[in-house]
């Protein structure tokens, strides 16, 4: 994924759609720790992971809020199709986070990463350029953006 570009996607989504700004702020949060996680492959790029670990301690802390607060968001932004959440197991392990992307041709992919594993990242799948579509509330048309994949990252 690119960082950036799911950053301008994002805006763009949101004119057509409202999320509380707790919910905005969660969503930057775990964009930021899903790239804190990302891969490096044995061909030098960087791939996010698809899935992603992170504990409900640390977003009450990242965000400023409480508990009850952090469900609220998550529920927002899994309600707008902008995350997958996997429930944590209490004792055992932190909840899994699935980031949604904006650019349709980003797949799950399983590559090697440079200790030799395998792990299921993002990376583009059925051609060469990526291609976001959101909808442009002003005229109701719908914008592409197309460039190179492998230069993105």
């Amino acid at each position: 994924m690119n960082w950036i570009k799911e950053i301008k996607y994002f805006y763009d989504w949101l004119r057509d759609h409202a999320l509380s700004h707790g919910a905005q702020a969660l969503w930057f949060y775990l964009m930021y720790r899903n790239n804190a996680c990302a891969l490096p492959t044995t061909s030098g790029e960087w791939l996010w992971r698809v899935e992603f670990t992170v504990r409900v301690e640390h977003l009450e802390q990242a965000l400023g809020c409480d508990y009850r607060s952090v469900i609220r968001y998550r529920k927002e932004l899994a309600d707008a199709g902008r995350l997958k959440y996997q429930k944590a197991v209490k004792g055992r392990h932190p909840g899994i986070y699935t980031m949604i992307p904006f650019v349709k041709n980003l797949g799950p992919v399983t590559r090697e990463n440079l200790g030799g594993g395998q792990a299921l990242v993002y990376d583009y799948v059925g051609g060469m350029h990526d291609t976001a579509v959101i909808k442009n509330s002003q005229n109701g048309r719908i914008a592409a953006d197309e460039t190179t994949a492998l230069s993105s990252f």
